[in-house]
């Protein structure tokens, strides 16, 4: 008896630690929105992970990163992406991420902004900053209830 019961609080522990943070399903979803470009023919890794926020709302949790893509030696095709080595002089990608999680559906993605670009482009100029930071902006406050101030929120009138 003692045995299940350690062998099921072993099971639960591990379930508990293989859950993902919040920032590994980001670079998981920017990874895969990349891979998934056709014009993408070698796998990338995550090198590094920069300028990461996490916010909490009221609908739910909203991450916003950057992060650092290296190319690999293995072929983009299915079941190709694990255990591959870096090229030594493989192109990098510099990934912005939003995405905002649902918490009312166990951490359902509400919405997401995904923009990739090689690392050796010239900087962004500041009308492409702008839109970049609009759309991340759109994506955090995807779910909120706007806000009126001065509006009762009563479904019917009171009785006269």
């Amino acid at each position: 008896m003692k045995g299940l019961l350690v062998l099921g609080l072993g099971l639960v522990a591990l379930a508990a630690a293989s859950e993902l943070t919040l920032q590994e399903r980001v670079v998981d979803l920017v990874l895969e929105a990349f891979h998934n470009r056709k014009v993408v023919q070698w796998v990338y890794k995550k090198q590094a992970m920069e300028d990461v926020t996490e916010t909490e709302y009221p609908a739910g949790p909203f991450v916003r990163l950057r992060v650092k893509l290296q190319q690999t030696q293995c072929p983009n095709q299915p079941g190709s992406r694990q255990d591959c080595a870096l090229k030594r002089r493989g192109r990098k990608q510099i990934c912005l991420a939003c995405v905002k999680f649902d918490s009312r559906s166990g951490g359902k993605v509400l919405d997401r902004y995904i923009h990739c670009r090689t690392e050796k482009q010239q900087p962004e100029t500041e009308t492409e900053t702008t839109r970049h930071e609009e759309a991340c902006s759109t994506v955090q406050e995807t779910g909120e209830a706007p806000y009126h101030p001065g509006v009762f929120a009563f479904s019917r009138g009171l009785p006269s």
